[in-house]
């Protein structure tokens, strides 16, 4: 390998996901089970975070759970969560457009 290909920066497609996840998230949980809010994109299984509350909210309006609370968790808390739920959540799958949702894998 060359000197200049050593000293080129690549650039990485997962660090303009991640900067376009804000540090600040919101998490739906239904206390009485522990269960999150999750969503499947495409085949690929995430927990579903969101940059405000309403947004949340109005998601959690398709879940068939009553009683989910709207959790505020920082963007490495959420990894935390979504490193934690069973196989097949793989990511963090920001939801505040679901036509375009910003996925983090966490696995």
């Amino acid at each position: 390998m060359t000197q200049q290909a050593m000293s080129q920066t690549l650039s990485c497609p997962f660090l303009e996901i991640e900067d376009s996840i804000p540090d600040s998230l919101h998490v739906l949980k239904h206390p009485p089970s522990g269960k999150f809010g999750c969503y499947c994109h495409q085949g690929v299984h995430g927990l579903a975070v969101f940059s405000s509350e309403s947004s949340a909210f109005r998601f959690a309006e398709w879940i068939d759970l009553s009683g989910m609370a709207c959790i505020e968790v920082s963007f490495d808390e959420a990894r935390e969560i979504a490193k934690e739920r069973p196989m097949p959540i793989v990511s963090v799958m920001l939801l505040d457009d679901l036509g375009d949702p910003k996925i983090h894998y966490v696995r």
